[in-house]
């Protein structure tokens, strides 16, 4: 097991399971289920961490966390055949490590299924492809993409996702913009589109054997034996990855998406549609910073998203946290306050000296427009919920935006950062 391992990441519905099913079809490669491993672990605290890798502890406390595991409930070790004492017995083996930790299932599963690489395949691991890059130098990561508004719709109808098809967008764009660097700058990374890989199967998986250095086999492309090591049986919208290799799914989005999802998809993820050759990217006229929520989708604020989409308009991405970000977005009057107190601090979650700065250039900034005659709109409605409604910071933001802003309501706010009229539906 000392060949590279890879890893297979990508936001979740965009085809990281067919593509895991067709690699572990290689005689010798083996994937497993999605083992989560270190979407809990970036979790842990730096003393926990420490604690897993005790050589006086070792490998208990390791166990334990693997057996923490869960995928919809349903713990990991189950899902790959394994017990704990099995896990416990090869990390006696292995000096500390984190490597090592998750190794004791992808390892065992290789081991069992008479592989010579394996594969490691959990979407979340996109947000986390540093940590693979340090743990494993010589690791392949592919990453597989598909155009965002067919992974919005699909992700509407499966459990652990948004009802919303515009939150999901939302957080498509979140996960691309947090990983699209690493993930282009590294050599030892590529990419693959969902829609060439179901339309050219073959001429996809030869350039990706290329890539991880396997010979190419036939057998990638009959995914029934493999299919039910990759996806749980509790994990019903897989089923079909066991099935005939088809481009049903591609472009769903055309007949079933809104008229204003698409607009929003278009200028909210054009640079998602750029890069990857999807068609419909639009420029948007102009950017609104939304204080302190960004683009994030609560209960109240799609429609006002959907509605500055309808006017061109974009949520600037950061949204603005320090007092020069705040004064620039001020000035150029496009800057709107969602919610209530508890979730207004621009800052939440910096240092005492940076919310301090940040209140206090806020509070000014809303009464220089109060005296200039033009108060900062306030859209005084929950967005999201409330989280220190008693933070003093907050407790200062709610009175000082309850006397100098100009609260409105959602009809009112477009009109309010930009004049021009909305796009005919």
């Amino acid at each position: 097991m000392a060949e590279a391992p890879i890893f297979v990441v990508g936001i979740a519905r965009s085809g990281t399971t067919l593509l895991s099913a067709m690699l572990s079809a290689h005689p010798r490669l083996d994937c497993g289920p999605e083992s989560r491993f270190f979407a809990r672990f970036r979790h842990l605290g730096a003393r926990e961490r420490e604690r897993l890798l005790d050589p006086m502890l070792w490998p208990r406390p390791a166990v334990d966390f693997i057996a923490s595991l869960r995928n919809q409930g349903h713990p990991i070790t189950d899902l790959f055949g394994l017990s704990l004492p099995e896990i416990g017995t090869y990390l006696l083996g292995r000096e500390p490590s984190v490597a090592a930790m998750l190794e004791s299932l992808t390892v065992l599963h290789a081991r069992r299924a008479g592989a010579a690489r394996w594969i490691e395949k959990t979407p979340r691991h996109l947000l986390m492809t540093d940590t693979l890059r340090a743990l494993w130098p010589d690791a392949a990561i592919v990453r597989i993409v598909r155009d965002p508004r067919d992974v919005a719709l699909s992700l509407a109808r499966v459990p652990f996702a948004k009802e919303s098809v515009v939150g999901n967008l939302v957080r498509i764009d979140e996960d691309d913009r947090a990983s699209r660097e690493r993930v282009e700058s590294d050599p030892r990374a590529m990419t693959l589109r969902y829609e060439d890989l179901v339309t050219e199967p073959e001429r996809e998986l030869r350039r990706l054997c290329a890539f991880i250095d396997e010979e190419y086999d036939p057998a990638m492309l009959d995914r029934r034996a493999t299919a039910g090591s990759v996806a749980a049986e509790h994990e019903w919208w897989k089923e079909s990855v066991a099935g005939p290799l088809s481009t049903a799914s591609v472009g769903r989005w055309q007949r079933e998406m809104s008229a204003d999802a698409r607009r929003f998809a278009a200028l909210h993820l054009a640079a998602y549609l750029r890069a990857h050759g999807y068609e419909g990217a639009d420029d948007a006229r102009r950017e609104v910073a939304l204080v302190p929520v960004g683009a994030a989708v609560g209960p109240h604020n799609e429609g006002l998203l959907l509605e500055l989409a309808r006017r061109r308009m974009v949520v600037a991405r950061p949204s603005p946290a320090g007092p020069r970000s705040l004064r620039a977005a001020q000035a150029e009057d496009r800057l709107l306050f969602l919610g209530t107190r508890g979730q207004l601090d621009p800052a939440r979650g910096a240092s005492t000296t940076r919310r301090v700065l940040t209140t206090g250039a806020t509070l000014a900034g809303l009464l220089l427009r109060r005296l200039q005659g033009r108060p900062l709109p306030w859209l005084r409605r929950a967005t999201l919920r409330p989280k220190r409604a008693a933070d003093p910071a907050e407790r200062l933001l709610a009175l000082g935006l309850r006397l100098l802003s100009r609260q409105v309501s959602l009809p009112d706010v477009p009109a309010l950062l930009d004049d021009g009229p909305p796009e005919r539906r």
